[in-house]
């Protein structure tokens, strides 16, 4: 199978140049299409409604902070990358979401390999999410 577009989810952390890296191993290799795909699962507007503070960002200015944080990935990268996609709210939702909207054929995760990934994985919810092929690679702490 030939994959015309990967999308590698980014959670901004330092391990992340390892799945940016297995991303353009793969995209250049095949010829495809290689985005960033940064989810925000906090949902901020919905802590207001418990009574707690929330920093009040727009959209725009919370996708500028995020493009920002991305700058260093995109500069050290040696493969293009076409795009970057920034989403808030479920993770495994906006994905499917981003898949059908933008063509993704591929996505690429980290899995940490640790008590909290076994516990909260991310991951999983998206495997039994996503009608998308996944690659997901373990991260060792």
């Amino acid at each position: 199978m030939s994959y015309q577009h990967i999308a590698v989810a980014t959670s901004l952390l330092d391990e992340e140049h390892l799945l940016i890296d297995k991303g353009i191993a793969l995209a250049s290799a095949l010829g495809a299409k290689l985005s960033l795909i940064y989810v925000d699962e906090h949902h901020a507007s919905y802590y207001s409604e418990l009574g707690r503070p929330v920093a009040n960002f727009s959209e725009s200015q919370f996708e500028e902070k995020i493009r920002a944080e991305m700058a260093p990935l995109l500069q050290a990268a040696t493969y293009p990358i076409t795009e970057i996609i920034v989403r808030r709210g479920e993770l495994a939702y906006e994905l499917k979401y981003a898949a059908a909207e933008k063509g993704i054929d591929l996505f690429i995760f980290g899995h940490h390999q640790d008590l909290w990934g076994n516990l909260f994985s991310s991951a999983r919810n998206a495997i039994n999410t996503l009608h998308t092929d996944i690659l997901v690679v373990p991260i060792k702490k």
